[in-house]
């Protein structure tokens, strides 16, 4: 009871002594175990306190049992345990302690491969918390901080500085496979043997005795018709007299890996050989370097893993010994970093938009550094921005991976068995840290977990806390960790809420990376966590490329706060949910009701970070299926998000910043506001795809006081050459997303809403013969309905149209990308205040014939999507006993002549311009009940629209405040909405639209409501109720010419807009 109370004590407490400091029996003494013997291998049970004082051999499974203690001493320099597994079971695991960090070196090594027989344990290589403790606290080091000067990459300038002769730069080193050049001992050229397949080339060279051949591997080692075996022959002879063999044989045909060497041409004591290390989707040699002579010979070989072309290289130079320029380069970071030694690892990440260009450097002693710098050696691949440019904060994070303590798997040297190899080459059964509901304290902090997870094991993870339900009531925390090269996922909650994750760094792994695994998850917290490297895997179908997250959020009752996601083969952040938790969650009662985490408001999200994302930086939507398949959701918090019915609550998401990502931003709610956004380099900033774009109610999502800026100095990887289908190319000097590159760039694009843009800036939107660009824009493809009233307000813009970029972008038909469906031609932005077309309350529209006029203006220099009318619009939607009828709509002036037709993809609408009057028409089937309802309208602003029933029907209207007028003149002169016209004899039913209310500066929503709220629900919903549909829907020959108008005036016509 004692040892209960005391533990109690200390986990309220967070264990305020040193461990190593209790009473403790050492390990290497036999008289700490029961048998008298110090345990040599098999399997151990302690059920004692034991301080593990040596490093002990290899065990199978190590049982920390109910009384039982495992303390690291921190006396020893370097301690190591390696099992097949370490199970608690009612015991305590130590590595230091809250207030007592590992001071010295510790590793936890979990071996063995995959035992798939029969009966075979279902967790294996794994850290198992049954019940107890598992306490790890290594020294404290700073986890990860942002560059504060950009770090350029190595030019070929640097590279060749004073070289005798770089073979890259003046002779052919295209195509894959091994790449041979002779020099003579002066280091001048001698001959480019090119690509060398099969041993002939290197026999040939053998004979040139003197002389120095470089050879390297581009892209991957190729071996035309011989064998590995055959040309490593010819190899071995040519560079080391055959006296040793190479690790050529050891290649196999087609490896994408890295080779270099040096031979010196009958003295094989100066030739070396390098094959590459791998690491981030890479192999490489780094610089190979050999002084023969007064000459100093240089071979580096970089070969991609996944195809990056940019990634992969090689060199083969010759320096005057002493003069080989040197690469290193000091780091300038935003915080100090006292706490970084020579010899750590550390990764800078991609700052551009393939996340592939992280790269990882060793640290060097620097005596010249301040303490907020480092030094390493290059070359550097890759520019890395370090600056805040246009308002955009783009400094590369720079992660530190190594800790003293560390906790790894044991691997093969490839894949085996039934490990998914024919996906993966290399092993990815790593290790794992489980724990499980019943224990006392899982803390985790300030260690370098890596070769973690199981990519063919689903529920290995590195560190998986696994149906735990709530642990508030304990330590439940990982903080400062380095989690890299791990093989499915980094940190798995999993049916467990009020977990803490902190100040991680997770780095290069398979699948999602932070995973909230059933949607049932709450009340955990992910504060200033930082992951990137993010491929994918294979145990969920949204773990495949495109959309595999380094944060897969699957409830929004949980806390994101100065999170980063800094690379990912497809979103940074996504947040989506299932109507009740999914998997093991499903028969645990979790406190939800079905749909409640769709109703749900972000518990926090702010200060979080999303670039290099191969799609999305930050994506809220989705809804997660039982499958583990997704699909669009409609995400609408409420009050109570328990009732459906209750209101809806303002979703609120702060300091966002997105670059370099495909897409920065999608978010799909209802009353939303983003403020203090910052978005940058993106092919879309940020697209508000409201969950209930046709709801009547009050809504809105809101952009304010945000920063969106298109090209900035940033500029990445030049793109180079860039085709066109017509067979025509351009020269870039930037990079362009890996997705959707060629199509327009667009700030903020416009899409279902109502969607306001408010008191936000703009910078950099400039077109090229690429793509066109505009700082606002509309969806290039869309389908949906749209508000009349979504608009533009006090924007600004920190250049001159159209010298300085382009305010505004909207393609058609014929531009790549563009699509004209029923949401492309309806879709309307209003300038409420004249901020971005100079024409208060102008509206940017298509400039399709049934919404132009005399008076609105093309805007050719706004693609050819694009005019600006000076009328306000409305939007009719047009529903019913046929949920989308097939309909299409005439326009009085223009009579028959012109037709706009609705595709009816996912709903039937049409924008109207108020100056003009209009007749709906079916085709060819009147549905027996027809529904009318008109959004954007206000007191004072009114839309004259006929619906075509078919010609002397029984008709009845509804709701029943309308009444049957004797003419048109008499709906037209009635101020009360409560009118109506069906001429019987042509067969259309005529009204004239308004609303009571006013718009104010604060009506966001597609009506305006009372003086107090200024928001209020669209009315009326206008039925037209027949006995049966009838085949009587196309009015257009009875209607005109007797419903003919005459064409608005040119009088008040807009002229193109000249900006200053």
């Amino acid at each position: 009871m004692f040892r209960l109370l005391l533990l109690a004590a200390a986990v309220a407490g967070g264990w305020a002594e040193c461990p190593h400091t209790w009473t403790l029996s050492p390990w290497s003494d036999s008289a700490s175990w029961p048998d008298g013997q110090v345990p040599t291998a098999g399997s151990v049970t302690i059920s004692t306190p034991v301080l593990l004082d040596v490093s002990p051999p290899p065990m199978d499974t190590i049982t920390i049992a109910d009384g039982g203690k495992l303390v690291f001493d921190p006396a020893v320099e370097s301690l190591k345990l390696s099992a097949n597994m370490v199970e608690i079971t009612g015991g305590e695991f130590w590595i230091g302690s809250e207030d007592c960090p590992y001071t010295s070196e510790a590793e936890v090594l979990l071996t063995g491969k995959r035992d798939e027989s029969e009966g075979a344990a279902s967790v294996q290589k794994a850290i198992l918390v049954r019940s107890g403790v598992l306490e790890v606290h290594g020294e404290l080091k700073l986890s990860w901080t942002r560059l504060d000067a950009t770090l350029p990459k190595t030019t070929r300038e640097e590279i060749t500085s004073g070289a005798i002769k770089s073979v890259v730069d003046t002779e052919n080193t295209r195509g894959s496979g091994f790449h041979m050049f002779e020099f003579d001992p002066q280091g001048n050229g001698v001959k480019n043997w090119r690509r060398v397949f099969g041993p002939a080339k290197f026999t040939n060279v053998a004979n040139k005795v003197g002389n120095i051949a470089l050879v390297v591997v581009q892209r991957q080692a190729l071996f035309g018709t011989s064998t590995p075996e055959e040309t490593a022959a010819a190899f071995e002879s040519m560079c080391f007299g055959g006296q040793q063999s190479s690790a050529m044989r050891d290649l196999v045909a087609r490896q994408r890996i890295a080779f270099a060497a040096i031979c010196h041409i009958g003295s094989p004591e100066n030739s070396v050989e390098l094959v590459g290390t791998f690491g981030n989707d890479r192999s490489s040699t780094g610089w190979l370097s050999k002084t023969i002579g007064g000459i100093t010979f240089a071979a580096m070989s970089v070969a991609s893993t996944i195809n990056y072309t940019p990634v992969s290289r090689v060199e083969m130079i010759s320096f005057t010994a002493g003069s080989v320029p040197s690469f290193t380069q000091t780091l300038t970071l935003a915080e100090p970093v006292t706490d970084w030694q020579v010899g750590d690892d550390i990764v800078i990440a991609s700052t551009d938009f393939h996340q592939g260009q992280a790269e990882q450097f060793t640290l060097l002693e620097c005596a010249g550094c301040q303490d907020d710098q480092v030094m390493i050696e290059g070359p550097v691949f890759f520019t890395h921005w370090g600056e805040e440019t246009d308002g955009v904060d783009m400094r590369a994070e720079v992660g530190m991976l190594t800790r003293k303590v560390k906790i790894h798997g044991e691997m093969e040297d490839e894949c085996y068995g039934d490990n998914l190899c024919e996906r993966f080459s290399y092993d990815t059964f790593g290790g794992q840290i489980k724990a499980l509901r019943d224990f006392s304290s899982v803390q985790i902090e300030n260690a370098e977990i890596y070769h973690m997870g199981q990519q063919s094991v689903i529920g290995s993870y590195p560190i998986h806390f696994h149906m735990c339900l709530d642990t508030s009531g304990k330590n439940a925390a990982i903080r400062q960790n380095s989690i890299h090269d791990t093989f499915s996922r980094c940190v798995t909650i999993h049916g467990t809420h009020n977990v803490t994750l902190e100040n991680n760094v997770a780095y290069n792994h398979l699948g999602h990376c932070y995973f909230l695994e059933d949607g049932g998850e709450q009340h955990n917290t992910f504060l200033g966590n930082l992951g990137f490297g993010t491929k994918a895997g294979t145990l969920l179908p949204s773990d495949r490329a495109g959309r595999v997250s380094t944060f897969w959020i699957t409830n929004p009752d949980n806390t994101l706060n100065n999170n980063v996601a800094a690379g990912s083969d497809g979103i940074g952040i996504w947040i989506l949910m299932p109507l009740l938790p999914t998997g093991p969650s499903a028969d645990v009662d979790m406190g939800l009701v079905s749909g409640q985490s769709l109703r749900t408001a972000l518990r926090g999200f702010s200060g979080n970070r999303a670039h290099s994302n191969l799609d999305f930086g930050l994506r809220l939507d989705d809804i997660l299926r039982n499958d583990g398949t997704f699909g669009p959701a409609k995400y609408a918090p409420r009050v109570d998000p328990t009732d459906p019915r209750s209101d809806f609550e303002h979703l609120i998401i702060d300091d966002f910043t997105a670059y370099k990502n495909t897409e920065g931003v999608w978010i799909k709610s209802m009353w939303t506001l983003c403020t203090n956004f910052r978005l940058a380099e993106n092919h879309i900033g940020l697209i508000f795809a409201s969950a209930g774009p046709e709801d009547r109610r009050p809504h809105h999502e809101m952009l304010g006081n945000s920063r969106v800026v298109g090209n900035t100095d940033n500029k990445g990887e030049p793109a180079g050459r860039v085709s066109f289908g017509s067979g025509q190319s351009i020269i870039l000097d930037r990079s362009i997303p890996r997705k959707k590159g060629k199509n327009a760039q667009i700030g903020v694009a416009f899409y279902r809403g109502p969607v306001h843009v408010v008191d936000s800036s703009f910078a950099g939107f400039v077109s090229n013969e690429l793509r066109g660009a505009g700082a606002i824009g509309k969806k290039p493809s869309n389908p949906y309905f749209s508000s009349p009233i979504a608009s533009v307000r006090n924007a600004t813009f920190d250049f001159v149209d159209p010298s300085g970029g382009s305010r505004f972008y909207d393609g058609d038909g014929t531009v790549l990308g563009y699509k004209e469906r029923d949401g492309n031609r309806h879709n309307i932005v209003l300038d409420w205040d004249g901020s971005l077309t100079t024409y208060p309350l102008a509206s940017v529209v298509r400039p399709i014939p049934v919404l132009m006029n005399a008076r609105c203006v093309l805007t050719p220099n706004w693609g050819p999507g694009t005019a600006i009318c000076p009328d306000r619009f409305s939007r009719l939607k047009v529903t019913g006993s046929q949920p989308r009828p097939k309909a299409f709509v005439t326009r009085d002036d223009l009579q028959a002549s012109e037709v706009e037709v609705s595709l009816g993809e996912q709903q039937v609408s049409f924008s109207m311009n108020t100056a003009e009057s209009y007749i709906v028409h079916f085709n060819t089937t009147v549905p027996q009940r027809v529904v009318i309802i008109p959004f954007g309208l206000q007191q004072d602003l009114y839309q004259k629209v006929a619906v075509c029933v078919g010609a002397s029907q029984q008709i009845t209207v509804t709701p029943n405040t309308y009444s049957a007028a004797d003419s048109i003149a008499e709906v037209d002169a009635d101020e009360t909405n409560s009118k109506y016209f069906y001429d019987s004899a042509v067969g259309t039913v005529h009204f004239r639209f308004s609303n009571p209310f006013p718009r104010g500066e604060h009506t966001t929503s597609h009506c305006p409501g009372t003086e107090e709220d200024q928001n209020g629900e669209c009315l009326p919903v206008v039925k037209i109720i027949q006995e049966a549909n009838n085949e009587d829907g196309d009015c257009r020959e009875r209607a005109y010419p007797k419903y003919q108008t005459t064409p608005v005036s040119a009088e008040g016509a807009l002229t193109v807009p000249t900006f200053s």
